[in-house]
């Protein structure tokens, strides 16, 4: 049945009027939140959850991505700077952090997510942002090409936030797609496919760190001869900083008919969440039975949500392309690099990794964070503009964290712009990036 209802109007309490809101608490609004304040803005980070860190902390994954590329056999070279290194700072002082760990062409940073959960409190203190936790943007006011207001709903009710300017870092690009702003949905509506995250204890590390990708899915590939219907046998397997715990990325979340869910619709993430504790609890099975090292394993945490890889691509003055970022291109106008493949979710129990050639790496457009027809207004995380293709090698932690501190700072020059953040002087943006140890064009890429 098919009805409205007209929600009777009233006054809001305006609650805060920042130079610079951020949503999103994930490590690209982190970023952005203490880049923007460290400028000298008045800023202020809302996060729905009870935490910061969105997918690093809530999701829960097992390594930092994207921190690091491949240079040759031996050798990895850095390409993420700025507050991604004081946040792996802040991570060695409370002993949460390990050493990056190499599969293959694939590297990751092992982390404690409870731990981090602390540190990024620590982090948005230290650089003075204002945060409000269990606060969602419900809706949006513009005028214009402006965002007036972003309407709050929180324990206190409803309310209204008035700022000069906006960072849309929700992941799914809540704030600039209640605005009115242009987006896609993945590639013809169908995105790349979330995953429920895990963690084993009881499990012999040692053993299990030994084990390649290819040895694990063969593992799981006798499983799924045996019977189990698992979805996805391509698996990372990242061993803690703890002793005796992995984390698991390794299921696929689909519908009965086998396409991916849409995770911004309420039906579909509801679903999602349901499918994925039964299939966690499928793996653990599979793990214990098929794969060396897991004989004891036991689930011992879950994701407070499900991991979600793509929802909406807002649309910006320039869009992130494959062909950009297959071609390595180095535009002048970027504001932060990546070496990460082109790593693709998609139908089927494996998982399709394009990786750049070694020592490789492309660079984001500032354009890709500056929203299409508003002035005040820009995103960065997994929401930017970008094809899919492409923003399947842009939205991991590393490319995130230097999206958020460059749209922190970009904001914060805006504000003194007639023609706000479509007028920001991108030599000026770039040169301070590189000031607060941004890295935009690698040091070994130079050599």
């Amino acid at each position: 049945m098919s009805r409205t209802l007209t929600e009777p109007a009233r006054e809001l309490p305006v609650i805060a009027q920042p130079d610079v809101l951020v949503v999103g608490g994930g490590p690209a609004g982190v970023a952005a939140a203490c880049a923007a304040a460290r400028a000298g803005a008045r800023t202020l980070l809302i996060e729905s959850h009870g935490c910061l860190g969105g997918t690093l902390t809530i999701v829960t994954l097992g390594g930092l991505c994207g921190i690091y590329a491949v240079i040759d056999d031996e050798r990895l070279g850095r390409v993420i700077g700025g507050l991604c290194l004081e946040l792996e700072d802040r991570l060695a002082a409370v002993d949460a952090i390990a050493p990056p760990r190499r599969h293959g062409k694939i590297v990751g940073v092992p982390y404690d997510s409870v731990r981090l959960k602390g540190v990024l409190d620590e982090m948005v203190r230290a650089h003075g942002v204002e945060v409000m936790l269990h606060t969602s943007a419900a809706a949006v006011q513009t005028d214009g090409r402006r965002v007036t207001a972003v309407i709050t709903e929180s324990k206190a009710g409803r309310a209204a936030i008035v700022p000069r300017v906006v960072i849309d870092c929700s992941g799914d690009g809540d704030v600039a797609a209640r605005a009115g702003a242009g987006f896609a949905l993945g590639d013809g509506h169908e995105t790349q496919y979330g995953s429920t995250m895990f963690r084993l204890g009881g499990v012999d590390t040692a053993r299990a760190g030994e084990l390649s990708r290819p040895e694990i899915r063969e593992c799981l590939e006798r499983a799924v001869a045996d019977g189990y219907p698992l979805p996805r046998t391509a698996t990372g397997v990242h061993v803690n900083p703890i002793e005796g715990v992995v984390h698991l990325n390794v299921t696929k979340l689909g519908r009965a008919d086998g396409s991916p869910f849409n995770l911004t619709d309420p039906g579909d993430l509801t679903e999602a969440e349901q499918v994925g504790r039964e299939q966690v609890r499928m793996y653990e099975t599979v793990f214990r039975q098929y794969v060396p090292g897991f004989a004891r394993a036991r689930v011992i945490d879950i994701g407070a949500r499900v991991g979600v890889r793509e929802t909406r691509l807002i649309r910006g003055e320039q869009t992130l392309s494959q062909a950009q970022v297959r071609a390595c291109e180095k535009p002048a106008d970027r504001i932060a690099c990546s070496s990460w493949p082109l790593e693709n979710h998609g139908r089927g129990r494996g998982t399709v990794w394009e990786f750049l050639p070694d020592g490789q790496w492309y660079g984001i457009p500032w354009g890709c964070l500056v929203v299409e027809g508003f002035d005040n207004l820009l995103v960065a995380g997994r929401n930017l503009s970008a094809e899919h293709a492409a923003q399947a090698s842009v939205r991991v932690a590393g490319p995130c964290l230097a999206m958020g501190e460059a749209a922190g700072i970009g904001a914060v020059a805006s504000l003194a712009l007639e023609g706000g953040t479509r007028a920001v002087d991108v030599d000026a943006l770039q040169a301070n990036l590189q000031r607060e140890g941004a890295i935009l064009a690698p040091a070994w890429a130079e050599a």
